[in-house]
């Protein structure tokens, strides 16, 4: 029996319910988490590693998000914490999105990120393997179809309500079909987070953002390169 609800409805909820409580969250951030095939969890020193590619890197004690400050070019701060194997990484922009260090990354892994900014810029973003293979703007997703890689990440293949319908056959050419069925009201930042919390069971609290966390910083762009 179906309660005709979406798949991670719940969890959407509570999402919202988050942004709502943290109103700062929907102004910009970015969320990442790397699974790692073998079970055992990257160190510190391997996600800096990994962040940082070639360029230098400095590893930090833990502190508040509040007692770091905003990101300055030659000190990004990359906040680090673990899940069980699970590594999650929080940040104020956008390394996190960028298909050089997903692919460092997800070697021997598999990452979920999640980004967006105050202009509503955005992107779910998912790499395995050391390959990047899917990029998806959660206001305008395009359709299941549009997405090679969407088999490779089954819970949100799951999550059809989160794709544009396919236009009707009978659509007269006259009619507005940029509505997109309605994604006006659409909450995909809940949705993004959502099933991100789904795949991996890393989930995004208020408590984890009050509390000290181990720290990178990077030289930003030259990481991204």
């Amino acid at each position: 029996m179906t309660t005709g609800q979406p798949p991670t409805a719940d969890l959407r909820e509570y999402y919202r319910r988050l942004m709502s409580s943290v109103q700062w969250l929907s102004e910009g951030m970015c969320w990442t988490a790397v699974v790692p095939d073998d079970g055992r969890a990257l160190t510190l020193d391997q996600v800096a590693a990994r962040l940082a590619g070639n360029t230098p890197y400095r590893l930090h004690e833990p502190a508040s998000l509040e007692a770091v400050g905003p990101p300055e070019r030659d000190a990004y701060p990359v906040f680090v914490g673990w899940y069980g194997s699970t590594t999650v990484l929080f940040e104020w922009d956008y390394l996190g999105t960028e298909p050089v260090v997903l692919r460092r990354l997800s070697v021997g892994a598999r990452v979920y990120s999640a980004w967006w900014n105050v202009n509503a810029n955005n992107q779910l973003s998912f790499a395995a393997g050391g390959e990047h293979l899917l990029a998806i703007d959660g206001m305008f997703p395009g359709q299941q179809e549009d997405h090679a890689g969407l088999a490779r990440w089954p819970e949100l293949q799951a999550m059809t309500d989160f794709f544009v319908e396919p236009a009707p056959e009978d659509l007269d050419e006259d009619e507005d079909d940029d509505d997109l069925g309605g994604r006006v009201d659409y909450d995909w930042r809940a949705a993004f987070l959502a099933v991100i919390d789904d795949t991996t069971g890393a989930r995004l609290t208020d408590e984890w953002l009050e509390q000290p966390h181990p720290y990178v910083t990077v030289r930003m762009p030259d990481a991204a390169r």
